[in-house]
């Protein structure tokens, strides 16, 4: 199954998890059993299963989201390629 028009959707429904104090992920693991998990969400066979998204209640309070520069993770053309460099950060550091 497709579903590439559902992760902005996904997207927009952890965000406003997020901002209710919920946590959230998106996994694609069931589609490898989409005929058992339609079944057990009582889905009709017609319907696509593009993803899961699993909410709940974190163990931790939420607190502000913290990132490492994209330079000390992603590289340019190879894995061993340089450093992509760091465009900005938003929102910006406050140091």
């Amino acid at each position: 199954a497709g579903g590439a028009s559902v992760y902005p959707f996904v997207w927009s429904i952890l965000l406003a998890a997020r901002a209710e104090g919920l946590g959230g992920v998106l996994t694609t693991m069931a589609i490898r059993q989409e005929d058992e998990v339609k079944h057990l969400l009582g889905a009709p066979d017609r319907w696509a299963l593009a993803a899961v998204v699993a909410l709940g209640h974190p163990v931790r309070p939420v607190g502000r989201l913290r990132r490492r520069p994209v330079s000390q993770f992603a590289t340019v053309d190879s894995v061993a390629g340089e450093p992509l460099p760091d465009v900005g950060r938003f929102p910006p550091d406050p140091s």
